[in-house]
């Protein structure tokens, strides 16, 4: 796995991906059968060096926008081309037109660049342009992931269809090691890792078991005020206590807690920062530290990895995606350590569930109950004037967004997670954060309803 800067953006962990897959996939959409189709050019398309969740974000917003805006039943196709000769890679959506498509035809080019606009939305008939506060993101959290790429999307209104167009330089790819379904760390290696959710606690030790790190070399803390704020010092003691052990520490990046008279939170790679340094360069040799955040800011990215080897996304992650992810990680760290150990009990991985998601592993009620902590400090502030505890709210909002993306398997909250990023962009409140709040909040719910 590599890095890389284009067109001077620092670019997220490069992985290997089988576009046929991702794109061939469309799961999670609400389509009538035969609907979606999917051709590529060449088929199939070859093994790509590019970011699957990027790209997965670009697909998927551009298949809802079709099923939401085109015409309803109306056949949307999926068409991928790349060329070997430029390494450009090229992905239209076409979807046919729905109500009010005539009126974006007559807008022409102002209608393309008022799409990717922050919070504007252009299909309600009586307010073509008028712009909102949460509403309308989706195409302009698309246009940073294209960018993050290095690459453009544009949409076109034409009279007889609608057509999206995503475009960006990647590299050709080797194929993923085959015996990659069967990779786990050796048995020197200890999992450490801290988060204030009791849900990413929970994935934290299924992803841990799935890499091959049984539950007796499982350090999971974060439960307790306690544990977040001694977590550097006790990190730099036990790697001292354990002079020849191996480390793979996982810290969420906002973890927040608190007593009756404070509420307080850290950040998980400033602390890896301080274990880093804290450590002999020996000590420091021997371990994989990754931050892992539901942020997907550049800049953020990129002060993470400033201050840890890595980062790994708050997404839906299943067992053979897992092994991937970590075994890129592992052999960019340990070059000379292909991460595998025949005499690992947990060679198979056949005693092992499939690592959530859905919400096969964790607990509904967890979720509930982080929408009823909001839904409290929201009761407080009823007139919404002012919230008083805005950095409390703040940071729950979140915690919940986080623990929606890990869970957000079939694209179903994609919607809240959208709506909860826009409600936390400011240092106070938007005049509309409780009509917003209660459509996340019913979002969540039905979701959790039907699991």
């Amino acid at each position: 796995m590599a890095r890389d800067i284009i067109n001077g953006i620092y670019v997220p962990r490069i992985e290997h991906i089988d576009l046929n897959f991702i794109l061939g996939q469309m799961r999670g959409f609400k389509a009538r059968e035969g609907q979606l189709s999917f051709a590529s050019t060449p088929s199939p398309l070859p093994i790509l060096l590019s970011d699957p969740g990027l790209i997965k974000c670009i697909h998927g917003n551009a298949i809802r926008n079709s099923l939401k805006y085109g015409k309803i039943g109306g056949e949307i196709k999926t068409e991928a081309k790349y060329d070997e000769a430029t390494g450009i890679f090229e992905m239209t959506v076409v979807n046919l037109p729905g109500l009010g498509h005539d009126k974006l035809v007559e807008m022409g080019s102002r209608a393309s660049e008022l799409v990717f606009s922050h919070g504007t939305r252009l299909h309600k008939d009586s307010d073509l342009g008028k712009r909102y506060h949460s509403a309308g993101d989706g195409a302009w959290i698309i246009r940073k992931c294209a960018t993050i790429l290095g690459g453009k999307v544009d949409i076109t209104f034409e009279h007889d269809r609608t057509v999206f167009k995503f475009q960006a330089p990647i590299k050709l790819g080797t194929p993923t090691p085959q015996d990659v379904d069967d990779f786990h760390l050796p048995s020197d290696v200890w999992g450490i890792g801290i988060d204030d959710s009791t849900i990413q606690r929970k994935l934290l030790r299924a992803l841990f078991e799935h890499i091959g790190i049984p539950e007796s070399r499982q350090i999971i803390l974060g439960e307790n005020a306690d544990e977040i704020v001694g977590f550097v010092d006790y990190v730099v003691d036990f790697v001292n206590r354990h002079p020849s052990g191996r480390f793979f520490l996982v810290a969420d990046e906002n973890i927040e807690f608190a007593d009756a008279n404070t509420h307080e939170h850290i950040s998980g790679s400033e602390c890896i920062k301080l274990i880093r340094t804290a450590l002999s360069p020996e000590q420091e040799s021997r371990m994989l530290a990754l931050v892992r955040s539901a942020n997907d800011c550049t800049q953020d990215l990129a002060l993470y990895r400033s201050k840890s080897h890595g980062v790994m996304p708050k997404v839906p992650l299943r067992g053979t995606s897992v092994r991937e992810t970590v075994y890129s990680l592992w052999r960019e760290r340990f070059p000379d350590d292909d991460g595998y150990d025949s005499s690992s009990p947990l060679a198979t991985f056949d005693n092992i569930p499939d690592i959530l998601l859905g919400l096969t592993s964790v607990s509904t009620v967890e979720l509930l109950s982080e929408v009823e902590q909001i839904d409290n400090l929201c009761v407080q502030n009823p007139h919404n004037s002012r919230f008083d505890q805005w950095h409390v709210l703040w940071d729950k909002l979140h915690k919940l967004k986080g623990d929606l993306k890990s869970v957000n398997d079939e694209d179903t909250l994609t919607e809240a997670i959208n709506l909860i990023e826009a409600l936390r962009d400011g240092n106070q409140p938007a005049a509309d954060f409780m009509s917003t709040w209660m459509q996340i909040r019913a979002g969540v719910v039905s979701f959790i309803s039907r699991h």
